[in-house]
């Protein structure tokens, strides 16, 4: 029963099977030939995103851009639902002839389903309590006075060129001090 279609649809008959084939199990590709709509898919890698099949019928949003005034190229990433409820991430990108006439339709429809829940895995897992790093890791005691030192700087919150004789001493000692710990 293969029907004899536009040589420009033709050709896109092995990019659908490419395509569901690279994106994978969850990335519906469906090419549509619009000069019968009730019938228009011609070719389907993966439908059991939507549960449709060669020989199901165009979209209605397919249906209003073939019948619309706009002079439409692709409808990209916008969101979909399916029967049961999972959203979609759909893309349509109509197929024009030599004379600009729109003959069919490349879609796109990504089942966001488990892309949803290891979103919000990575939400708590990667959530914080603060912004502030109250922790270093020093790898070295080198390492370990510079952090001492510039958390007395912290403390004092001037820019070091403000700093009382005073303050500047007990930065010294602190530094002094962890740096006796080192030698021993």
């Amino acid at each position: 029963m293969q029907q004899d279609f536009h040589p420009i649809i033709k050709s896109y008959l092995p990019v659908v099977e490419g395509l569901g084939r690279s994106l994978g199990r969850h990335c519906e590709v469906v090419l549509h030939d619009v000069s019968h709509a009730e019938a228009s898919i011609i070719a389907i890698a993966n439908g059991h995103v939507t549960g449709r099949s060669v020989g199901s019928p165009a979209t209605d949003l397919l249906m209003e851009y073939l019948h619309s005034d706009q002079q439409v190229d692709s409808i990209i990433n916008y969101l979909t639902t399916t029967r049961d409820g999972r959203k979609l991430k759909s893309s349509t990108m109509l197929i024009r002839d030599e004379n600009n006439r729109v003959i069919g339709a490349l879609c796109l429809n990504i089942d966001l389903t488990h892309l949803d829940v290891t979103k919000k895995l990575l939400e708590e897992l990667s959530y914080v309590e603060t912004d502030q790093s109250p922790e270093s890791f020093p790898e070295n005691v080198g390492d370990f006075l510079n952090v001492m030192v510039q958390k007395a700087l912290d403390l004092v919150d001037k820019p070091t060129a403000l700093l009382s004789k005073e303050e500047k001493v007990k930065i010294v000692w602190i530094k002094t001090k962890f740096s006796a710990l080192r030698v021993q």
